[in-house]
């Protein structure tokens, strides 16, 4: 069987060009050895680009030969030839082709070649040269590949007279691509690029993982680039780190042109000084890093976070990004009102006692996870008229943004018996718009408003697509301290106008009540408590309750508390986690949905928890102060009530103040009352009409999806909007599907 061996990867001395050309020989397809031979070839036009003393095999280097990946083995210690067995290279169209590096390469069809070549490239070195991979084609010519190289190769040298400079990055920018899939075809015994192709791909970087120290003696550096025809501009961008990362470039006037095969020299010396970067004999080039979103500081470790403490606190305009994940030992002091982008990566906090930020007071904050050396973070916190707040991100936010922001820390508050508020991320925030924010982390506490997000909001902007999978336990030394408010997503949460909306809010994480409260306690799988409209929320924790003291608690598996001073919704929730009185708690009122209810009404919303305590319901227990007849529609239970008297119903509790709840097309088992409907603690009989129990439901086997749009009643929703329809995990566990509403 024919086969053809890879080209090499080759190490750069500072005083010689490369880019390597192998030749592979090998047998011819009837005989019987599968080992051939790899040796360089002569590249007479190219002596300033190529120098044979530097260019060689290593052991395991891989091209890829047609269908295949093969790799090279030297041998008798000359590594300028090498052996491969390519067993099971098959032919195409009868012939064989050849590309380096393989893991970037396609050999599609006969004569044609193709590369992935990615926007930046890694600085790596071997015995103090830099490495470079050549990027190379071949045809078998008989029993040889000559491999020919498609791109070519920019030269250029730095150096510095600041003590414990480091370069980080070499950047060139053009009107042309600079990377993408680079397009190659075989004519008149050479390797033609025929189209470089990509999106917004006009630069290429050279990046230095562990930056390279400067010095007064010139470094070469090399950086590998698509052939580019007639360019009109080229500009080289250094990125320099004495402590603060700052970014110098410089343009070059002409038409520019770089062949495939071909080194050029760029033979200025790029000099960093104190007072900026010399191109050359030219004069300092002032820095574009000046914080604007096209030039945003860049942070690449502790020290370069530090210093910029300034521009953090003093404009809301200066735009930050994280190029690494770095640690942070110390809160910033100040407010932050700049912009900051995590671009994906971790800001890991080294010491206890410490958030990221104090204060976000107008800053915006996206794409960053937060997380700690230490378990768990036992916090001091930020003291704001006399309230305490404590968050990972920051102990308060006042008219800022927090976008896809994560939290890994488990937080511990049990030692300070006047914490007031704490949230995964935040602890108190007001006027902010937060969003696709995630909280790992547990919580344990006790104190005013708990959160897995936010401990406390008060007029948002806005809030939504928010997760907390952290566990979350009331707990403290203190028994005196009180706790009023705790949700999974946030304790407390009131939006600017509490007849907007809350949307795509959902809770895993389990929320335990252990200790008493010396106030009326409200627990949601979600909220706590809630002034607004509530949408596509769900929660699936269990909520377990051995808080034995005579303060009442309101516990609900999506909220706790609703009482806007408008009435509200809570449409299109669900609720599968069980909620249980561990200790038979006295005054504990629980429902699958919401527990107090004073002004809202409840759509399309389900509960499949088992729910015990001293007064419970399927989907709503109390309306205490009832100031309207809230409806309770399309909803449904499908659990198990248990308590400790006769005051458990399939779907509705008391209601209060001459208002009822008015409930229609209801599902609920029927071994349980539909709802309160006399007694003396009742001023108004509850209202229901065609609601649907079991026992009358599910006969002859028909499905709960089916008996619900049956009788399915919309208020102020066009008909065929909205149903329900069955799922995998359950004959009576459906999914709703909504239209306009």
């Amino acid at each position: 069987m024919r086969i053809l061996p890879p080209p090499t990867k080759f190490n750069l001395m500072i005083a010689a060009m490369i880019f390597g050309t192998l030749l592979t020989t090998g047998c011819r397809k009837d005989d019987d050895s599968t080992v051939f031979s790899a040796v360089m070839p002569n590249y007479d036009g190219a002596k300033d680009y190529i120098d044979g003393s530097m260019v060689f095999w290593n052991d395991g280097d891989s091209v890829r030969v047609n269908n295949g990946t093969f790799t090279v083995a030297v041998s008798n210690g000359d590594r300028h030839r090498a052996t491969i067995n390519a067993e099971g290279a098959d032919a195409i169209a009868g012939e064989y082709f050849a590309a380096y590096p393989a893991d970037i390469a396609r050999i599609t069809n006969a004569n044609h070649v193709t590369f992935s070549l990615p926007q930046e490239e890694t600085y790596t070195t071997d015995g103090g040269r830099q490495v470079i991979h050549s990027v190379m084609a071949a045809k078998a010519d008989d029993h040889t590949f000559q491999f020919q190289n498609v791109c070519a190769l920019l030269h250029f040298k730095a150096c510095s007279n600041v003590s414990g400079a480091k370069l980080r990055a070499v950047e060139v920018v053009t009107d042309k691509p600079m990377w993408g899939t680079i397009a190659t075809e075989y004519s008149s015994s050479q390797w033609h690029v025929t189209s470089v192709t990509g999106t917004d791909n006009t630069s290429r970087t050279l990046r230095f993982d562990t930056p390279l120290a400067l010095s007064s003696e010139a470094k070469d550096i090399y950086l590998i680039v698509p052939p580019v025809s007639n360019a009109t501009s080229f500009t080289l961008r250094l990125t320099v780190d004495d402590g603060t990362v700052k970014v110098f470039e410089k343009s070059k006037e002409g038409t520019f042109s770089f062949a495939g095969g071909y080194l050029y020299h760029f033979d200025d010396i790029n000099t960093y000084t104190s007072s900026g970067m010399e191109f050359g004999d030219s004069a300092p080039s002032a820095t574009v890093t000046n914080g604007s979103e096209e030039h945003p500081y860049l942070v690449y470790s502790s020290e370069n976070w530090n210093n910029l403490a300034s521009a953090m606190t003093t404009n809301n305009n200066n735009h930050i990004t994280l190029a690494n994940d770095i640690n942070v030992s110390s809160t910033l002091s100040g407010n932050f009102k700049a912009i900051l982008d995590g671009n994906g990566h971790t800001v890991t906090l080294t010491t206890q006692n410490i958030s990221l930020f104090s204060t976000i007071e107008g800053g915006t904050v996206k794409n960053l996870t937060i997380d700690a050396t230490n378990d768990v973070i036992s916090p001091i916190t930020t003291i704001i008229s006399g309230q305490k707040y404590y968050g990972s991100l920051a102990g308060k936010a006042a008219g800022g943004r927090i976008e896809n922001c994560s939290n890994y820390i488990d937080i511990q508050c049990v030692a300070d018996e006047n914490c007031n508020n704490i949230g995964g991320l935040i602890g108190g925030a007001n006027n902010c718009f937060i969003t696709n924010c995630i909280n790992h982390g547990s919580i344990t506490a006790n104190c005013t408003n708990i959160g897995g997000i936010v401990g406390q909001t008060g007029s948002m902007t806005a809030i939504g697509d928010c997760t907390n999978y952290g566990d979350i336990t009331i707990s403290s030394n203190y028994s005196s301290v009180n706790t009023t408010q705790c949700g999974g997503i946030a304790g407390y949460m009131a939006l600017s106008n509490n007849t907007d909306t809350v949307k795509n809010c959902h809770n895993y994480g389990d929320i335990t009540l252990s200790v008493a409260s010396g106030y009326d306690l409200s627990v949601g799988g979600v909220f706590g408590k809630a002034i607004c409209n509530v949408k596509k929320c769900s929660n699936s924790g269990t909520i377990s309750c051995n808080n034995t003291s005579s303060r009442l608690k309101y516990i609900g598996g999506i909220v706790g508390d609703i009482s806007p001073t408008n009435p509200s919704t809570i449409s299109n929730c669900f609720n599968e986690g069980h909620i249980t009185s561990i200790s038979n708690a006295s005054g504990l009122y629980a429902a699958g949905i919401v527990c107090m209810n004073i002004r809202a009404h409840i759509y399309n919303c389900y509960s499949y928890g088992n729910i015990s305590g001293t007064k419970v319901a399927g989907i709503v227990a109390y309306g205490n102060n009832l100031y309207i007849n809230a409806q309770i529609s399309n909803c449904y239970f499908y659990g198990t009530l248990t308590c400790n008297t006769s005051s458990k119903y399939g779907i509705a509790g008391t209601s209060y103040k001459n208002k009822k709840f008015l409930i229609d097309h209801c599902y609920y088992p029927s071994e349980y009352n539909l709802c309160h409907s006399s007694g003396d603690d009742a001023s108004t009989d509850n209202g229901h009409n065609d609601t649907l129990s079991s026992a009358t439901t599910l006969s002859n086997n028909n499905s709960l999806a089916n008996a619900l749009n049956s009788n399915l009643n919309l208020p102020n929703m066009p008909a065929g909007s909205y149903h329900w329809q069955n799922s995998t995990s359950g004959p009576a566990h459906v999914v709703f599907v909504t239209g306009s509403k």
